[in-house]
């Protein structure tokens, strides 16, 4: 599968099989606290991502790096379609969240290119001010 395609219940079900200490399905619904077959359903494409608490949970259980939780943030926002949880109120509720919104709108007129964001993040990606 396609990197770039792949749902949540796929990517959860990948990093609960790759995790440490060989996790069930069953020891993770029970670190959840949730049902088996909810977590099945969710694994399997046919019920939507758990909300961010369980997120949060799912990433200390199976011990994700940065990018793989930011990565189940994401995947988990596009299957609700809604912004990612992580990034929710820095996105709504703040001056960065206005210009961000902004420069996707000018993004989404042809104003500005994906090679200008990508030159961006190149040369303020690690900016701290």
């Amino acid at each position: 599968m396609e990197k770039e395609n792949q749902r949540f219940g796929d990517f959860i079900r990948e990093k609960r099989l790759k995790a440490p200490g060989n996790l069930t399905l069953k020891m993770v619904a029970e670190e959840l606290e949730i049902s088996l077959s909810l977590l099945s359903d969710i694994e399997n494409n046919r019920r939507k991502p758990f909300e961010e608490e369980k997120l949060k949970k799912f990433a200390a259980i199976t011990g994700l790096s940065k990018e793989d939780t930011e990565k189940l943030y994401d995947l988990a926002g596009r299957e609700r379609n809604e912004i990612p949880k992580d990034i929710e109120d820095i996105m709504m509720n703040t001056e960065i969240g206005d210009m961000a919104r902004l420069a996707l709108r000018k993004t989404k007129e042809g104003k500005i290119s994906a090679e200008s964001w990508k030159r961006f993040i190149e040369d303020k990606g690690d900016d701290n001010g």
